[in-house]
C-alpha cells in the first residue's frame, strides 16, 4: 500500500503535466469546450499560460522536488478549484451536465494529490 501511496500523487502530476502540454501547444482544445472565444492573440497567449504555462510548472516542480509539502499544496489548491466549480453551480447557475468534466479532473487531481493523506 505504501509504494502505490507513493506513486499516486506522481501520476496526478504527470495527468496535470499532460493537460499543462496540451495548454501549450493547443490552447483552443480547452477553450472550444468551454466555449471561450478567443477573438485576440493576446487572449491565445493568456489560455497559454494559465491552462498550459501555469500547469507545466506546478506539475514539473512536483515531480522534480518529490515532496510531501508540494503535493498537498496542489491538492488544496485542486480541491479548492472544486469548490469553486460547486460555488459557480450555485450562483452562476452553471449545469451540472456542463461542469461535470471539471468536477472529474479537479476531484481527481485533489485526490491523487493528497492520497498520501487520505489513504493513509
Amino acid at each position: 500500500m505504501d509504494a502505490l501511496l507513493d506513486w499516486l500523487p506522481r501520476v496526478g502530476a504527470l495527468l496535470q503535466l499532460l493537460l499543462g502540454l496540451v495548454g501549450f501547444f493547443k490552447p483552443r482544445a480547452f477553450t472550444d469546450q468551454l466555449q471561450i472565444s478567443l477573438n485576440a492573440p493576446m487572449a491565445v497567449s493568456e489560455v497559454r499560460t494559465v491552462f498550459g504555462g501555469l500547469n507545466l510548472g506546478v506539475a514539473l516542480a512536483a515531480l522534480l522536488f518529490n515532496e510531501p509539502l508540494v503535493y498537498m499544496a496542489l491538492g488544496l489548491a485542486w480541491f479548492f478549484g472544486l469548490l469553486a466549480r460547486f460555488y459557480s453551480m450555485a450562483v452562476d447557475k452553471t449545469s451540472l451536465r456542463d461542469s461535470l468534466p471539471g468536477i472529474v479532473i479537479d476531484a481527481g487531481l485533489s485526490f491523487l494529490y493528497l492520497s498520501g493523506l487520505l489513504l493513509a
